[in-house]
């Protein structure tokens, strides 16, 4: 039997992921501590995402459903290099904005979807 197709299904994952662990950054002004310079700025979190080890377990139940892992890997700069105590704190907040998430779909962050968009390229052109 082929293996799924996962490549969208997993996109969808990828960005849900990126948006959460921004918007999460962003709502509680870690962007003022943010050693990145880019995301005091923007006033936002705007920084590179990074692979994480603290991300190893997630990506480990992904593989075993089938999916590559890729999806949930990355993680904001600032929590890369996050202490255990300071991401497990992340962690917990991040449980509770989902929470949030699923009972009020229309909570967005206007101001972070201004700053990222305007961070990304074009499709058809590359970064010079």
């Amino acid at each position: 039997m082929p293996k799924p197709e996962f490549t969208d299904y997993e996109k969808r994952l990828s960005a849900d992921h990126e948006h959460q662990c921004r918007a999460l950054l962003t709502a509680q002004l870690i962007w003022r501590i943010c050693r990145t310079r880019k995301c005091g700025r923007d006033r936002a979190c705007t920084g590179p995402m990074l692979v994480s080890a603290h991300q190893d377990r997630k990506v480990r139940i992904q593989r075993e459903i089938g999916l590559s892992g890729h999806a949930c890997a990355r993680l904001p700069a600032c929590i890369v290099t996050a202490q255990e105590p300071a991401f497990h704190l992340f962690e917990d907040i991040m449980d509770e904005l989902r929470k949030y998430q699923i009972e009020h779909p229309e909570y967005r962050l206007p101001k972070f979807d201004r700053c990222l968009k305007g961070r990304q390229l074009p499709q058809d052109q590359s970064n010079p």
